[in-house]
């Protein structure tokens, strides 16, 4: 679509002024305890004051041409949060000793944005309001649960008073202001801010608002949250307000283009120029203070940086990554997809925001786009229109695939038609989950059977179980056990460390904002970082599945069934990183098959491999009903990360190298084209894995140009959820383009490609990550 001359000038601004400014950080130094009265107060009331001081003393102002307003601190995944310091030295000391700060807010679960919207803050202060009388009148009340009902009303407050401060300085603007116009439209944002969010959103402009002054304030308390399905919660004031006339066609696409624009306006295109305040506690969920980092892997987030070191080695614990997450806020949208009773919930909002992040150029929001059997076939074409053009966006959410899964874990159907997902793909209900997850390095398990569990690359540290000798395992069947066992031991690892330390967080990052926003905290009482929430999923990850599967075909077909290579052989071209060992190097990369070509002799490791992990992950459910545990496949955009503190692998893989992201075929060895990779995906039984397990493609766009190009998209799409694939990601580009965008980056500025989690502007990533993303599209088959 052609933009409006507004959305060509909000463009223009955004990739000449606002991605080239570094913007300003607030509140670091900053301290709320200046009395003793506020020290004497329960922390989890005092953060709700650093939320009133966030909302006080956040700059309020207006960019020229927007009709959406309102700015974040510039909080981030990839460069940290600043608070105001709201917890004393001593809470700050506990905290530390299980690797935990005021930083340590998880994140990633959306809130109830449709009754934001609908309802207003004020109806919320009532539940709260309702809440608090209850548990006040019972004889033994819980002082714990009246805090947090305290907590609760200032923190609403306070989102309320950020929005009153934007209604002021509109009004100020207004006065001033000469374009009759420019004039009109102040006094109409005016408005929207004097009542949202606040009352309920009476109009399309006011719903828009509403969404964006509560994600503000969410952010800059310290929380990265998605959007969730904003096209099912904004569409009737969408629809109703051009039905009505209030608004014309062009003024409904200025009102969309400014939100999603207001999304990106915190976008760097010179990544290096971030400044870090990150800090250890990020992303932790806490751990028993004598745990070891190394083997506790949740996130792939610890103890490392995004922001680039210019003292630093180009290939350095933070300039190896450092662009990868640099404009990340875990701001996932969902279009379209089934509504909750069943029915098709895409509608033309759902086109509109497609076609806007495309034409705009966006990274932000991530975009995500439901499709079932019924969904209709211009939404696809829709679809497979934009992604011929390199982005990696939208998302494809196979709802037949997915929400079988969600009833199979016990959820009511009607709230798992209502998923989205959280900040990079995994699928939770929105309003009504805590969420977190954690990996299990397959691959690093599969070393470990190597070196009798030690590592290869930390000096011999011992990790894993020793298995026993390799070379003395008489079968594959006996060295897969050995495998297994060193998985099941790092799954009920990961699985009893979630339980042990959920709500951990709580003694220094409670978020009682979120908690009131979310269903069942006011209700039990409780902030979400306690059980609060009515669902809590803790996602167990196969993470390393494409080269641990190739890895364990060398292992059977050379050693076992050939007997062409000897184990010790083996151990020793892995442990010394194929020094020595360039023929064998040679013949486990070319003549043994790989994982992604629709060959049976892999894929059904792959099966066997997933069907273990499941098994095991499933005692964990039948064990204990505190927590779900559904599994996934994936790495999210920490695939080199993940990758750099393994050793050499059987498959070829080299030690250090990045790991194929999510539940992709090793980078350079889907030779048969993505139709291969899809029915290599879709062998094992994916029920269990509802929660996510991405394939990420990367084709060539020359083989989608034109008409028969859409239709070859479109049956791309439409075959993978055929055949029971859950999540894909499609980046359509060419290895030309690439190579040219790092020889001259300045003429490809917007060009976006897929990271795993999310898209990133191509230009802006480190050296390594761009050739990781070059090494997919130069060995792919045409499709």
């Amino acid at each position: 679509m052609k933009l409006t001359p507004r959305l060509e000038k909000i463009k223009k601004r955004l990739f000449t002024e606002d991605f080239k400014d570094r913007g300003t950080w607030y509140f670091d130094g900053v301290t709320i305890l200046t009395d003793d009265e506020i020290k004497k107060e329960p922390l989890v009331v005092r953060k709700a004051l650093a939320l009133e001081y966030i909302a006080s003393n956040l700059p309020a102002y207006i960019k020229r041409d927007e009709l959406i307003v309102g700015n974040p601190n510039l909080n981030s995944v990839a460069c940290g949060i600043v608070l105001p310091l709201y917890a004393t030295e001593k809470e700050l000391e506990k905290a530390r000793l299980h690797s935990l700060d005021q930083n340590s807010v998880w994140g990633h679960h959306p809130p109830k944005w449709n009754d934001i919207i609908k309802r207003g803050l004020s109806a919320f202060k009532e539940d709260v309001g309702r809440a608090f009388e209850r548990e006040y009148s019972k004889k033994k009340p819980s002082e714990e649960a009246l805090d947090e009902y305290r907590a609760m009303i200032f923190s609403l407050n306070a989102v309320i008073r950020f929005a009153n401060r934007h209604a002021a300085a509109a009004l100020g603007e207004c006065k001033n202001e000469r374009d009759p116009v420019r004039k009109k439209e102040l006094f109409e944002i005016f408005k929207a801010c004097s009542r949202v969010p606040e009352h309920p959103a009476a109009t399309y402009q006011e719903a828009l608002q509403s969404y964006w002054f509560a994600y503000c304030m969410i952010n800059s308390g310290g929380e990265f949250i998605p959007l969730a399905r904003g096209d099912q919660y904004l569409f009737p004031y969408f629809h109703r307000d051009l039905e009505k006339g209030r608004i014309t066609n062009e003024e409904a696409i200025d009102l969309t283009g400014s939100f999603l624009a207001k999304c990106n306006e915190r976008v760097l295109l010179n990544t290096k120029e971030w400044e870090n305040y990150y800090t250890d506690g990020i992303f932790s969920q806490g751990k028993v203070p004598d745990e070891s980092v190394a083997t506790n892997i949740t996130g792939g987030y610890e103890q490392r940086g995004f922001t680039w070191k210019e003292d630093e080695d180009i290939n350095s614990e933070s300039n190896f990554n450092y662009g990868q997450s640099a404009n990340d806020w875990l701001m996932n949208f969902v279009v379209g997809g089934l509504k909750r009773d069943g029915t098709d919930g895409t509608n033309e909002l759902s086109y509109l925001i497609i076609d806007l992040m495309h034409d705009m150029e966006l990274i932000m929001p991530t975009l995500a786009a439901r499709v079932h059997k019924k969904s209709p076939d211009e939404y696809l074409r829709k679809i497979a229109e934009v992604l011929r053009f390199g982005q990696g966006e939208p998302a494809i959410y196979n709802d037949d695939a997915i929400i079988p899964g969600f009833v199979d874990m016990g959820v009511p159907l009607e709230d798992a038609r209502e998923y989205s997902n959280d900040g990079c793909w995994e699928v939770l209900v929105p309003g009504k989950s805590y969420f977190s997850y954690a990996h299990v390095l397959n691959l690093r398990c599969l070393e470990w059977v190597f070196t009798r569990g030690k590592s290869i690359l930390r000096e011999g540290l011992q990790e894993g179980l020793d298995t026993g000798d390799p070379a003395q395992f008489e079968s594959f069947e006996e060295f897969y056990s050995a495998y297994k066992k060193q998985v099941d031991a790092r799954i009920d690892f990961q699985c009893h460390r979630r339980l042990e330390n959920l709500g951990m967080s709580n003694m220094i990052a409670p978020d009682p904002l979120m908690s009131a926003l979310m269903d069942d905290c006011v209700k039990k009482g409780k902030d979400i970082t306690q059980d609060g929430t009515r669902y809590i999923f803790q996602q167990i990850l196969v993470t390393g599945l494409s080269h641990t599967v190739d890895s364990l075909a060398v292992v059977k077909k050379l050693v076992y069934e050939e007997g062409t290579v000897g184990m010790e052989e083996l151990v020793d071209a892995v442990t010394r990183n194929w020094e020595g060992h360039t023929l064998l190097w040679e013949t486990v990369r070319n003549r043994v098959p790989k994982f992604g070509n629709d060959d049976e002799y892999v894929d059904d490791i792959a099966v066997w491999v997933l069907e273990d992990f499941e098994t095991r992950v499933g005692e964990w459910n039948k064990k204990q009903d505190k927590v779900l545990f559904p599994c996934g496949i994936g790495t999210f955009e920490n695939y080199a990360f993940l990758g750099r503190g393994i050793g050499a692998s059987a498959d070829g893989r080299t030690a250090g190298d990045a790991l194929a992201p999510n539940f992709s075929p090793s980078a350079g060895f889907d030779v048969k084209g993505p139709t291969a990779a899809i029915k290599s995906i879709t062998k094992p039984a994916l029920l269990k894995y509802f929660c996510g397990c991405p394939l990420d493609l990367s084709v060539n766009s020359n083989e989608f140009e034109g008409e028969a190009g859409i239709e070859r998209m479109a049956g791309l799409i439409r075959s993978y959820c055929d055949l029971g694939g859950q999540i894909l990601t499609i980046t359509s580009c060419n290895v030309e383009t690439l190579k040219d965008a790092v020889e001259n980056p300045q003429k490809h500025q917007s060009l976006r490609v897929r990271m795993g989690g999310l898209s990133a502007y191509f230009v802006n990533m480190a050296p390594v990550q761009q050739q990781n993303i070059i090494k997919r599209f130069q060995k792919s088959g045409a499709f």
